[in-house]
């Protein structure tokens, strides 16, 4: 394994708290827990993991000596640091908590308090809508009150409800085309299972959003990466893959797209939607962005209006990016018939969802209009900040504005945004390097950058960024272990 691929199975190793050594040293237990970093594995030498992370030779040394001490790793005279072959039985041992901590969306949302956040795409809730709309109603409460079963497909009012939203917005849907979940990714999750056996090959965007990718990996799926261009993706090279592959799903998110912020054209739409029907492959229409216009332009419709009825493509939504992150509901709408094969996944997982946040979501789906141009105000403000001030601070920087969604998506020309974020997080300011939105570990030189904190904390955190960037280029040892990958 060459040091780059090593660095890989570390995740986000400098976050958290302790001196680097100790964090460096849990990445690497971690990795080892997972089998990411197999017994028998040579590690890289002192120096030239040093050399790669932009530490202190001693720093990798103390780290290295502290798991040899705990058994996790051993040295071999003349030869090197090598996994300790006995290290598989100390990784049965560890907790589920340390095996599930390698997952992106964790890693992403463990960040010390004293770090500015910019690399998890959560929303604040939007405190500017009337109260009452968090506050489940007398008669609505007495309702919920009376009633002793699960309802596993969801409650009837949200699903009426989530109904009426898609039949008002051109694609026609009744309350049994619709399952309500535990947030969006929950239901892509429920699709996979349906629908994804271990070895199969999924269509997925390059880059995606990186928790869809947690979910397929987790399932033991294959990934098949389709290019995201300055249209989103191309149909034709979809239908080709997707013969050469023999791929069980298609997962795409073509408004807003996460993480570049493009947005798919009709034809694509409609080109698209016709592969899915001839094919009869599901295709995971992820929507949650949708919502968060906030140059004024409509966006087209969503594909499953250019399906044929009963057709395979099914449509994820989600109220977390809108109105709130903390607000867990989301849902599936596809035809009736596979709803209640979606439902049965649902059910041997959790029996039902909160009647009670249902029924604030359900209230909430009420105050659409309102919510969208208030948060359309809000990251309108904050996106506009971030350009200029990275345009200011960063100039070498390269992104697009987009016209609505939550991030940039910012190409640093030449250089490895992994090591860059490493040496970020010693700074203070936590980012997400473009590799963790991809299938194939391309993007090297991008970074997700959302724009939603405070406008003070934006400002502090493009300074901390900036800070940081000068150190990155004018250290020749980082420098010289860049990657020069163009994507």
């Amino acid at each position: 394994m060459d040091t780059q691929s090593f660095i890989r199975q570390l995740g986000n190793w400098a976050e958290g708290r302790g001196p680097l050594h100790t964090r460096l040293g849990r990445a690497l237990q971690r990795a080892i827990a997972q089998g990411l970093l197999p017994p028998g594995l040579r590690l890289p030498a002192e120096r030239n993991l040093a050399q790669a992370l932009a530490l202190s030779r001693t720093t990798v040394l103390t780290a290295y000596g502290n798991l040899k001490a705990d058994g996790w790793l051993e040295s071999r005279p003349g030869s090197g640091t090598y996994v300790c072959t006995e290290s598989a039985v100390r990784a049965r041992e560890v907790t589920q908590e340390l095996m599930l901590a390698g997952s992106s969306t964790l890693n992403l949302l463990q960040i010390d308090d004293s770090v500015i956040d910019f690399a998890a795409g959560t929303t604040k809730p939007l405190a500017e809508l009337p109260r009452e709309l968090y506050e489940i109603a007398p008669g609505t409460l007495n309702s919920l009150l009376s009633e002793r079963h699960y309802l596993p497909l969801g409650l009837p009012t949200l699903r009426q409800a989530i109904a009426t939203y898609y039949s008002e917005r051109e694609l026609a849907t009744t309350p049994d085309q619709i399952l309500v979940t535990n947030g969006a990714q929950q239901a892509i999750a429920i699709a996979t299972a349906l629908y994804v056996q271990r070895g199969d090959s999924v269509l997925v965007e390059s880059p995606t959003y990186f928790g869809g990718l947690d979910v397929f990996r987790f399932t033991g799926a294959r990934l098949a990466p389709l290019a995201v261009g300055p249209e989103h993706v191309a149909p034709g090279e979809a239908r080709d893959k997707l013969v050469a592959t023999g791929s069980r799903m298609i997962y795409l998110t073509p408004t807003y797209h996460n993480p570049t912020g493009v947005v798919m054209p009709e034809y694509a739409r409609q080109s698209l939607a016709k592969v899915a029907d001839d094919f009869g492959v599901p295709l995971l229409e992820d929507h949650c962005m949708s919502e968060l216009a906030i140059s004024g332009e409509r966006p087209p419709r969503w594909i499953a209006c250019y399906a044929a009825p009963g057709s395979t493509v099914f449509t994820v939504g989600s109220l977390s990016k809108l109105f709130w992150g903390g607000l867990r509901v989301g849902w599936l709408r596809a035809p009736a018939a596979a709803i209640t094969k979606l439902a049965r996944v649902k059910t041997a997982s959790d029996l039902g969802s909160s009647p009670l946040t249902q029924a604030i979501a359900a209230q909430l789906l009420s105050a659409m209009k309102q919510a969208k141009e208030l948060r359309r105000a809000q990251l309108q403000t904050r996106r506009d900040l971030l350009a200029s001030l990275l345009r200011e601070k960063l100039p070498a920087w390269e992104f697009q504005v987009p016209k609505g969604g939550l991030f940039l998506w910012v190409r640093l020309p030449g250089s490895d945004a992994r090591q860059f974020a490493h040496l970020a997080a010693r700074h203070g300011v936590a980012i997400t390097p473009g590799p963790l939105f991809s299938a194939d570990d391309s993007c090297i030189e991008y970074l997700r950058i959302p724009f939603l904190l405070p406008d003070e904390l934006i400002r502090e955190g493009v300074e901390r960024l900036a800070s940081a960037w000068r150190d990155f280029v004018g250290s020749p040892g980082i420098r010289g272990a860049r990657v020069l990958t163009i994507v």
